[in-house]
């Protein structure tokens, strides 16, 4: 089970990440200020908002099934959050959106807000499973020599 819900997250922090380059000025705004409000119980609720909204899909349903009625309660504790947060903490933001980008900016910012949460789990998660290099010590020290040696052939 613990792999499903790592392959989750990666699918889902792939699709986040890609998403939020479409946000506008004001969303991208507004994401920026949910996130900086967002506490750890906050960060937890929306990455289960993220986690079963991605499970909607077909592809994540071929992998993991959430039951309707945890998804319904997870959507309403998020509904709930963003809104405490759009009126309060980031009305002047939200009205910005509002104002700008009413199509489809509170959905921008919201996912803006998801990337970022979504990035940090992943780098949490990853650390002990991915090495923070790629390369050893020894072969990244020959790849600057090398990189080295490059630079100076095309410097004459």
């Amino acid at each position: 089970m613990a792999m499903k819900t790592k392959i989750m997250t990666a699918i889902l922090a792939g699709c986040l990440l890609s998403g939020s380059a479409f946000a506008g000025e004001y969303a991208t705004a507004l994401g920026k200020c949910l996130y900086d409000n967002t506490n750890a119980t906050d960060k937890t609720t929306l990455t289960q908002w993220a986690f079963v909204s991605l499970g909607k899909t077909s592809a994540a349903k071929s992998v993991v099934t959430i039951p309707a009625a945890k998804t319904n309660a997870v959507d309403q504790q998020a509904q709930k959050l963003v809104t405490r947060l759009v009126t309060t903490s980031c009305r002047k933001e939200a009205a910005q959106v509002a104002l700008h980008e009413s199509t489809s900016g509170l959905q921008d910012a919201v996912v803006a807000l998801s990337s970022r949460m979504i990035a940090d789990q992943i780098k949490s998660q990853t650390k002990n499973t991915f090495s923070n290099s790629l390369l050893s010590a020894e072969q990244s020290e020959q790849l600057k020599e090398a990189g080295k040696v490059l630079q100076n052939l095309f410097q004459k």
